[in-house]
């Protein structure tokens, strides 16, 4: 009986610093909700006196050195004719981020994994674990083709990310992973474009199990590629100019 007892006690104790261990975890600085990122899409210039980019050739009224006139990156390349072009007065672009909580299991190899139920008592490598999602979306309209003004431009396009996550790694705790470069693929078609995808579809889909809950996700760089993969359109805001 003394026996059982000291096994019965060493298993709660266990179950008790495991319990401790996992309220530990998740610990790092984090707002009380932010779930939604959302911005509009703006043309994509080559940078002025930066790395990669041109060198300042003139100044503003104000004397910040800058580089005239403007270039895009398709112009950089060469001007190809099935380069993306976005016209003044019809086109428009807009790309978000919502997290959404979900579970999902570790992808065969197919492109849109099993959404399976959530399993909080499931533990790793038993059956899909709890995980969360970010969905991403991208809508373009009205995007022109370099080499015939006026017709809708066609082809494969590239939602290219990088992000930094931190996040309450279900083996080993909190963890800021090394910044994750993803591309998600498009097809423009006539000019439009809609895309809707997540995270764990693209991890799914390379053998990784889904993101866990308590992530947070940084946003280093988002940017449209063309199908020549050159920067198309960034996240960003226009100011029109003022009515006559």
């Amino acid at each position: 009986m003394k026996r059982h007892l000291l096994v019965a006690l060493a298993a709660v104790l266990t179950v008790g610093f495991a319990a401790s261990l996992a309220q530990a975890q998740c610990s790092f600085e984090h707002p009380k909700k932010a779930v939604k990122l959302q911005s509009n899409l703006v043309q994509a210039f080559v940078s002025c006196g930066n790395p990669g980019g041109n060198s300042s050739n003139t100044n503003t009224e104000g004397g910040v050195p800058t580089c005239a006139p403007p270039e895009t990156f398709n112009e950089q390349a060469g001007s190809p004719p099935n380069g993306w072009l976005w016209t003044e007065t019809k086109s428009q672009g807009k790309v978000s981020f919502k997290a959404k909580a979900v579970c999902t299991g570790v992808s065969t190899g197919t492109s849109s994994p099993q959404l399976l139920p959530c399993n909080p008592a499931s533990p790793l490598n038993t059956g899909p674990p709890p995980s969360a999602d970010l969905e991403a979306k991208l809508d373009l309209k009205a995007i022109e083709d370099a080499g015939s003004a006026g017709d809708g431009a066609n082809g494969p396009g590239t939602l290219s990310t990088v992000a930094r996550a931190t996040l309450d790694d279900r083996a080993a705790g909190d963890m800021t992973v090394i910044d994750f470069p993803a591309g998600f693929q498009f097809d423009l078609v006539d000019g439009k474009a809609k895309l809707k995808t997540s995270a764990d579809a693209l991890l799914n889909g390379i053998g990784q199990p889904g993101l866990p809950p308590c992530s947070s996700i940084e946003v280093v760089s988002i940017v449209v590629l063309d199908e020549n993969g050159n920067g198309f359109a960034n996240m960003g805001t226009f100011l029109p100019p003022l009515a006559p």
